[in-house]
């Protein structure tokens, strides 16, 4: 995640194949729409570097947590946030 160091778990728990089928159903299309929009205003280079740091984002998640599903937009707002950095050459999280 922009090269920040993070911790992350998951946690142990009963999932059924149809939970984990609709959580990489919905992360999928989180992630084709993020990466669609960065392709079109930053070009297909900042577009795999944003979905690089959408997946790393992803993977500092503590889910499924209680059976809630994961906010993929907060994986998308922590990559957009790094990619911003980027382009204006700000460290993040200013």
């Amino acid at each position: 995640m922009c090269a920040k160091e993070t911790s992350y778990s998951i946690e142990t728990q009963q999932v059924s194949i149809e939970m984990i089928v609709d959580l990489l159903l919905t992360a999928e299309r989180e992630l084709a729409s993020f990466y669609e929009a960065i392709e079109k205003w930053y070009g297909p280079e900042e577009a795999r570097k944003a979905a690089h740091d959408w997946i790393e984002e992803v993977e500092t998640m503590d889910w499924p947590a209680e059976g809630r599903i994961p906010k993929w937009r907060h994986a998308s707002i922590a990559a957009a946030d790094c990619l911003a950095s980027r382009v204006i050459g700000l460290p993040p999280n200013l």
